[in-house]
């Protein structure tokens, strides 16, 4: 039994094997550009499960990373802002061996107790140190607001609470700035205070007060200095951590990379050899069709 087919239907059937041939050459192009396997889930559903799950874990590492990225940024800042404050004390600490060496006379004072106010205020902007984002650094959980107020009086008191945020969006936990106290000391004997009995010390008119309060104030203002560095020695630690654990996070997305490379990863030489072979065929066959039916491709399907 023959069958016919006209030459209609053999230019049709050739039509549709070049758009064929062209669809195929369009997705690989893709995959190609890519370097991807396969870009449907219908090529390869298990590859794509697989593929999916480690996508998943990819971006939890990224936000993990997030979090561990804005931690080390506060901290950062806290670690800054307690070594000028160290070094704030420092100063206060030579201008009271320089009032209490007992040959300062009273205009000296004076200047001295202008550059200490000085200082006090210096001591008051770093203890409300902002982030990026304008949170407090050392209010602890109430970093919305000035961890540190003067009220009514003049004396600077702590306005904070609890602890400040750290890196628990990566499940790690205490490690944001430490709260005012721990670096600055209580409102009563805290380096405000301190500079306050500096100051009550250099305005004092008897000799023998004065004196004694200006010997205490040294000894005062070594401990609010040490308190500070124990605190900047807590947050170094704290940053060590974060970098420790940003090469875990470092190390994991390097995996998931060539997990995926693994299930999605293409074989460029292999894809570019089937491109050059499918692009002869479509152009061997343009040409063929060309020769036979004396027209182009694009005026049989117009």
């Amino acid at each position: 039994m023959f069958v016919l087919v006209n030459g209609r239907q053999v230019a049709s059937t050739a039509a549709e094997r070049m758009v064929a041939i062209e669809s195929r050459i369009t997705r690989l192009e893709g995959r190609i550009a890519r370097g991807e396997r396969f870009t449907e889930p219908a090529e390869d559903p298990a590859g794509q499960l697989r593929a999916s799950a480690l996508a998943r874990l990819d971006a939890r590492l990224l936000a993990e990373q997030r979090g561990i990225d804005r931690a080390s940024g506060r901290l950062a800042l806290a670690e800054t802002a307690v070594a000028d404050s160290g070094a704030v004390l420092i100063r206060a600490r030579e201008l009271a061996l320089l009032a209490a060496n007992g040959t300062t006379a009273e205009p000296d004072r004076a200047v001295i107790a202008a550059e200490v106010r000085g200082l006090k205020d210096q001591l008051i902007a770093l203890a409300n140190m902002r982030d990026e984002t304008g949170r407090f650094l050392f209010a602890g959980a109430r970093d919305g607001f000035p961890a540190y107020a003067a009220d009514t009086e003049g004396r600077v008191l702590y306005e904070g609470f609890g602890e400040a945020a750290g890196a628990e969006a990566a499940g790690l936990e205490g490690l944001g700035p430490p709260p005012g106290p721990a670096l600055f000391g209580t409102d009563e004997e805290g380096a405000f205070a301190i500079l306050d009995r500096l100051l009550e010390g250099l305005a004092e008119p008897d000799g023998a007060a004065r004196q004694a309060l200006l010997e205490s104030s040294v000894a005062d203002l070594v401990t609010a200095h040490d308190r500070l560095m124990a605190g900047q020695a807590l947050i170094g630690t704290a940053l060590a951590r974060l970098e420790s654990e940003t090469e875990r996070v470092a190390a994991g997305r390097l995996e998931v990379a060539r997990g995926l490379a693994s299930v999605k990863g293409l074989d460029l030489a292999a894809a570019l050899s089937e491109l050059e072979a499918l692009r002869l065929t479509l152009s061997a066959s343009q040409q063929l069709f060309q020769r036979v039916h004396g027209e182009s491709l694009f005026d049989r399907l117009g």
